[in-house]
């Protein structure tokens, strides 16, 4: 089946929930009066610039988020959170992701969309934990290829940045079922693609000019959803498998 839609914007939304069980804290001060019992830290509409030494008490925490924060930088302290699960920093003004960030093992959602990333950092190969990564709506021109060694991530956004290329690294994400690539610079995916066996769903709308998707998507037998533009060439072995199981979505 293929389906043609007009102008959709698909907004996702977080596949890791906040567990209302743990002990919230949206006040910094607050929350430094008892640090070893704030579990989660909402920090929103402040002057906040880096992240604060004092981050440090917080031992138990496990979810941190900052929202629309003129934070820009996520600095080395970040490495000591060892207990953090959920780590979002959304819509503030971030450059800078400290290499630090690779200590959290136990870390299963990342978000760092709709920030001024250029680039983020080689260490977040270590993240073995993380389910889901969000990076859209950055400037990104590149991956580190270490972005292949998580093996348990199952969501990768990357859609509106200014990547030119995909490691082919990317073809070791053996758990990765939702990838999203729509608007970028693109010019080819890697064939090492074909190898996202548990992939269900990939978005190339818009991710370049005339971009080139590989014969070897086509061993991908899980593949349930594409969304393509009008410009995608999309391999025959695709066109000709289109049933109720799988769909061609041109936006």
């Amino acid at each position: 089946m293929i389906i043609r839609l007009p102008g959709i914007l698909l907004i996702a939304l977080s596949t890791f929930s906040s567990c209302a069980s743990l002990q919230t804290y949206s006040s910094l001060s607050k929350a430094l009066e008892d640090p070893l019992s704030v579990e989660a830290l909402r920090i929103s509409n402040q002057e906040l610039r880096s992240l604060p030494p004092e981050l440090a008490q917080f031992r138990n925490l496990k979810e941190l988020t900052v929202f629309r924060a003129r934070l820009d930088t996520i600095s080395p302290v970040i490495g000591e959170l060892s207990q953090l699960r959920k780590l979002s920093v959304t819509s503030c003004r971030l450059r800078y992701v400290d290499e630090s960030i690779g200590n959290l093992k136990n870390l299963e959602s990342l978000q760092l969309q709709n920030n001024q990333l250029t680039k983020i950092p080689e260490s977040i190969g270590a993240l073995s934990s993380l389910k889901e990564l969000k990076l859209y709506n950055n400037y990104l021109d590149s991956l580190p290829p270490s972005i292949g060694k998580l093996d348990n991530l199952q969501y990768l956004y990357l859609s509106s940045n200014s990547l030119s290329s995909v490691p082919a690294s990317i073809g070791q994400l053996s758990s990765l079922r939702f990838l999203y690539l729509a608007r970028n610079d693109l010019m080819a995916l890697p064939p090492e693609i074909g190898l996202l066996q548990g992939l269900v769903e990939l978005d190339v709308t818009n991710a370049g000019a005339l971009v080139k998707i590989p014969e070897t998507i086509c061993a991908i037998h899980n593949l349930e959803t594409l969304y393509v533009d009008a410009t995608v060439a999309i391999p025959y072995c695709l066109e000709s498998r289109i049933s109720s199981r799988f769909r061609i979505v041109v936006k």
